[in-house]
């Protein structure tokens, strides 16, 4: 017997983390239907692998330890007791761009203009190469579980959207989810903004690219990218005091390991990484949220 299934057209993927996706589908009506059988590519028309089985009962699946600027393309089979397999589903696919993706990945889905929107929220403006709908996701720590309403008037290459009520004074980190006409996803880097309440100050399209945000020593280290030549960073904690800093040199990029001079872990809180030019100038100032 051929079963047919089809996958939710509305919100096929979902971005759990940016190394994870879930997808949905709706149940296959069929009696004789037993399961659902996963397949995975890198590639819309070819390449397609089992990737995992899951009963009948089940209606989502979520597939983790995924690159960061890759598209990956699913489609799903329905089977029976008898292993019989149905045709395959309609596809889905998602990418989740990384921070320090180049110009050419970012501008597939990038935050471009945060706005303030009264004295408790935010109106944030986000562009994709091809015509989409879509909503932001922010929150004022990485899990990023808060979501603007929809931008879905219509498929458009140009969104603007406006945050729930903010808490102030934060750090929040936002990014975009953008569904093409095929429901292909493709989310945005993350973005980091200290909201005031009065006077924003947006920090998309940083200068300086630091990540992972917020910062957890002792899992990894902090990531500094695009530094200027010939300058200097420094790490200083919440009332202003240094407890970290190097010579960048010829260098573009550094790590730093979560330990102040003395070689203890720094605790808890929001930090500021500031990084000056060759002439002794300020080249960006940034918060960070470490995490112990």
């Amino acid at each position: 017997m051929i079963f047919l299934l089809i996958i939710v057209p509305l919100a096929p993927l979902a971005a759990q983390s940016t190394t994870s996706y879930m997808i949905s589908w709706a149940p296959n009506p069929e009696p004789e239907v037993a399961g659902y059988i996963i397949f995975r590519s890198f590639s819309s028309d070819a390449g397609f692998q089992a990737i995992d089985s899951v009963d009948v009962s089940t209606t989502t699946y979520v597939d983790t330890d995924l690159q960061k600027g890759t598209f990956y393309f699913y489609r799903l089979k329905a089977k029976d007791a008898e292993g019989t397999r149905g045709l395959f589903s309609n596809l889905v696919s998602g990418m989740t761009i990384p921070q320090d993706a180049d110009a050419g990945t970012k501008s597939l889905c990038e935050i471009t203009d945060i706005q303030p929107a009264g004295t408790d929220g935010l109106d944030v403006d986000w562009q994709t190469q091809l015509p989409t709908i879509g909503f932001i996701q922010y929150d004022n720590d990485a899990t990023l579980d808060s979501m603007s309403t929809w931008d879905d008037a219509s498929y458009e290459q140009a969104h603007s959207s406006t945050t729930g009520e903010l808490i102030a004074p934060a750090t929040y980190y936002l990014r975009a989810v953008s569904y093409d006409n095929d429901n292909s996803m493709i989310v945005s880097a993350v973005d980091t903004f200290v909201f005031t309440g009065e006077n924003p100050t947006p920090l998309s399209a940083p200068a300086l690219s630091i990540f992972p945000v917020p910062y957890h020593p002792g899992t990894s280290s902090l990531s500094l990218m695009n530094l200027p030549e010939n300058g200097k960073v420094a790490i200083y904690d919440g009332n202003g005091l240094e407890v970290w800093s190097k010579d960048i040199g010829m260098q573009h990029a550094m790590y730093w390991d979560g330990e102040n001079r003395n070689g203890s872990q720094v605790m808890s809180g929001v930090y500021y990484v500031v990084t000056t030019d060759s002439g002794g100038e300020v080249f960006d100032k940034r918060p960070i949220m470490i995490v112990n």
